[in-house]
């Protein structure tokens, strides 16, 4: 480590030990939980865990006082974001009730935005997520982070908090042509340790401007690259390799909880599910119950630390696939796949949800930007931003057909851009049929 990142991250770690060690306890904790999973001791931790925030929820929170003499966690309802929405107070902890809490806003990209409160110590355990899980990436406190997103007011960072924590924060709304050139060499600039987070959305327009650019290979000292917030496909991930010439890695968090999973530099292509801190489930599109292993559903929640505003099988709105992978993570289940929000995931003419057609479209390079829109049972649209004549047309349509099914109607729309969501997001897919 350079001098100024080791000041910086034993500064942390002081300042830490300070208030009484509390984010280097949760991170032991993490630390043991998920590297010695099938030990009884970490067995024992998250069934307490588990059982603790029950109980405290049933006894504590208006909503689940009817849960009262639970025999286990199925007992408690399946809540969304709508029921949190309407009745907010009835989840809001009595014992909590005059604690200090802190307010976390989802960006409302499913057209659903609520808060979510937070005690000190879920927050104290999300900082220890954080740290524990970019570590496993490569990254370190200290190292010169550039970290891509849409920066509203209410989580934007102070410019001293940036300088000591080493941060620059990049606004998706100034990866464009005239302020990219700028960026690109802030990243080869200066011998510091660099890692970058993002949005994916974020790399695959780096990565394409520099390709119409014919911009060699950067040179960085790069320890670490997570993509989060949409799904990372395969040809942004080659080009990621081709430019910056690291592996980038993909999160799947989200801000009511915090961060649900991820890949683990050299351990395979599968998300390492954060045991320690979350009890998740896997439903079924339709129903309330498991399914099995290797099966698309439905991502099911529940908050092991958020005693303020409990959340006990929270359905996040995301699908994914849970498996078993014996070789990493000590046999724990992992994810396989996370296709993100159900409510854009794109059916067949079958009505059979196809997962990966999306990814299709990004082995058109000339596209800027591409949208998959499904209008009706077997009516289709690709939204198309290029800047010059397309002439595959047919080539696409072929290759959709072949995941969408021969009796699918697939038009094309040209447009000048495909608008970015509040979060600053755009959306892949769009499901207007089963809405």
């Amino acid at each position: 480590m350079k001098i100024l990142e080791k000041v910086r991250c034993y500064s942390f770690w002081f300042l830490d030990f300070l208030k009484g060690g509390k984010i280097k306890g949760h991170f032991t904790d993490i630390k043991y939980i998920l590297e010695n999973f099938d030990t009884y001791e970490s067995i024992k931790r998250r069934n307490d865990y588990l059982e603790n925030i029950l109980n405290h929820a049933v006894n504590t929170v208006p909503f689940y006082s009817k849960t009262k003499g639970f025999n286990s966690i199925t007992d408690f309802p399946i809540v969304n974001k709508l029921i949190l929405r309407e009745q907010f107070d009835n989840f809001l902890s009595k014992k909590h009730k005059h604690k200090k809490s802190f307010e976390v806003s989802t960006s409302g990209s499913t057209g659903t935005p609520f808060l979510v409160r937070q005690d000190i110590i879920k927050k104290q355990r999300n900082r220890a997520d954080t740290i524990y899980f970019s570590r496993k990436a490569g990254y370190n406190i200290g190292h010169k982070l550039f970290y891509m997103r849409a920066w509203g007011n209410l989580i934007k960072k102070k410019k001293i908090i940036c300088f000591l924590q080493n941060v620059k924060t990049v606004s998706v709304n100034d990866l464009n042509n005239e302020k990219l050139p700028q960026l690109i060499k802030a990243f080869s600039r200066g011998n510091a340790t660099k890692a970058f987070l993002g949005y994916s959305s974020s790399f695959d327009q780096i990565c394409k401007y520099l390709e119409a650019t014919n911009s060699p290979p950067l040179k960085a000292n790069i320890s670490s690259m997570i993509a989060n917030a949409e799904p990372l496909g395969e040809n942004t991930k080659n080009a990621v390799k081709k430019y910056f010439g690291h592996d980038i890695l993909s999160r799947y968090s989200n801000m009511e909880n915090g961060i649900l999973s991820q890949q683990i530099k050299n351990e395979g292509s599968n998300y390492h599910i954060n045991w320690a801190s979350y009890y998740i489930e896997i439903l079924d599109i339709e129903k309330d119950i498991p399914v099995n292993y290797g099966t698309l559903g439905r991502v099911v929640v529940t908050d092991l630390f958020n005693y303020n505003m409990p959340l006990i099988r929270y359905d996040t709105g995301d699908l994914a696939v849970m498996d078993i992978n014996k070789k990493y993570f000590n046999g724990a289940p992992s994810f396989s796949k996370v296709e993100g929000r159900r409510m854009d995931a794109i059916y067949n003419t079958k009505g059979q949800i196809v997962t990966t057609v999306v990814y299709e479209l990004e082995y058109f390079p000339e596209f800027n930007q591409s949208q998959l829109i499904q209008e009706d049972e077997k009516k289709y649209c690709v939204k198309i931003n290029i800047d010059e004549q397309f002439k595959r047309e047919e080539k696409m349509i072929d290759i959709l057909e072949q995941y969408l099914g021969e009796d699918a109607e697939i038009r094309i729309e040209y447009v000048d851009e495909i608008p970015q969501l509040s979060s600053g997001k755009r959306k892949l897919t769009l499901n207007k049929f089963k809405i």
